[in-house]
């Protein structure tokens, strides 16, 4: 995302290549499992309650010196998402499942930035939107705990 929470140019052309429709239900099963597994959770808002297209989660605090952070859930009807984390600090990274030309179906982009290319293949295997909630989740606050991003994406298949 950028600055003023539109998706950056990298977001909005993997829109193109083959997301489809965001599942609402799916937005809202996963604000509740994140809800239930963080504590440092501020806020966790759709966009639209009416016709969501993300989910906005809030955390008070960050990894290393950031004092805030925030995640930005896609899901797709046909299971594939995005879930992107930014702090204060501009560091940003996403764990997703999405078809992606010369890149696996579910691919990480790294810190600091979160770049659309290249990518590398991600640790989540799991599919299972309470299974990948619960990864995505336990790679954040491995991260958290230890104050780095380094090794965020080498679990073995968490969670």
């Amino acid at each position: 995302m950028s600055g003023d929470g539109r998706p950056d140019e990298g977001e909005a052309s993997e829109r193109v290549e083959g997301f489809g429709p965001i599942d609402p239900t799916a937005l809202r099963r996963f604000r509740d499992l994140f809800l239930d597994l963080e504590p440092l959770v501020e806020t966790a808002a759709l966009d639209d309650p009416v016709n969501p297209q993300t989910l906005a989660i809030e955390l008070t605090d960050g990894v290393g010196t950031a004092t805030g952070a925030r995640l930005d859930i896609r899901w797709s009807l046909s299971g594939n998402y995005a879930v992107h984390y930014s702090d204060e600090t501009g560091r940003n990274f996403r764990f997703d499942r999405h078809p992606k030309p010369d890149a696996p179906r579910r691919h990480f982009h790294p810190p600091p930035d979160a770049s659309s290319r290249p990518v590398e293949p991600s640790c989540v295997a799991v599919t299972e939107l309470q299974l990948v909630a619960r990864a995505v989740h336990h790679r954040w606050r491995y991260a958290y705990e230890h104050g780095t991003f380094e090794e965020i994406n080498t679990a073995e298949n968490p969670p």
